[in-house]
């Protein structure tokens, strides 16, 4: 997932949403058991825009989990969650502020979830149970005017790493 957001475009929507339900609606996992070993995890995630009516916005998050031992695929797992938001009364969002709000709070907040459902799918099938790290985001790079800015003097307010 591209985790470059556009936090306004967000907002146009998340101003009016409220976070309904989040609903577990597809789920498929296998492993191989005779493979033990140190797992390397790999998770894809994608989150797109569902139905929109005018109070109610779905987003359908997908996530591809899988794991491999020596270059062994040992564990793939296949999520989809359904998150519901109240929409208030406004005008309709944009389908461009929608989808950047679906791939981002969508991922957001059905991360809590699947990060539970892989620690447990882990575990269960014998393997160190896998933490999913957290989410960051950053923001869309804003272009800067081509200039020769000044050079900062020593101790002019900005705070360096490690200076004390």
């Amino acid at each position: 997932m591209d985790k470059t957001v556009d936090f306004t475009a967000i907002a146009r929507v998340a101003k009016r949403a409220e976070l309904k339900s989040v609903r577990l609606i597809e789920i498929s996992a296998k492993c191989e058991p005779a493979v033990t070993g140190s797992l390397v995890p790999s998770v894809d995630l994608e989150c797109k825009p569902g139905e929109l009516a005018h109070d109610t916005l779905e987003v359908i998050c997908e996530y591809t989990f899988s794991a491999h031992s020596n270059q062994v695929l040992v564990v793939s797992s296949s999520i989809k969650y359904l998150l519901v938001y109240e929409i208030s009364d406004g005008e309709s969002p944009s389908p461009e502020d929608v989808a950047e709000f679906a791939r981002a709070n969508g991922a957001l907040n059905s991360w809590p979830f699947i990060r539970e459902v892989l620690y447990g799918l882990t575990s269960r099938m014998g393997y160190p149970p896998f933490t999913l790290p957290l989410m960051h985001f950053s923001t869309q790079p804003k272009l800067k005017p081509k200039s020769n800015p000044k050079p900062k003097e020593p101790n002019s307010g900005e705070i360096t790493p490690g200076a004390e």
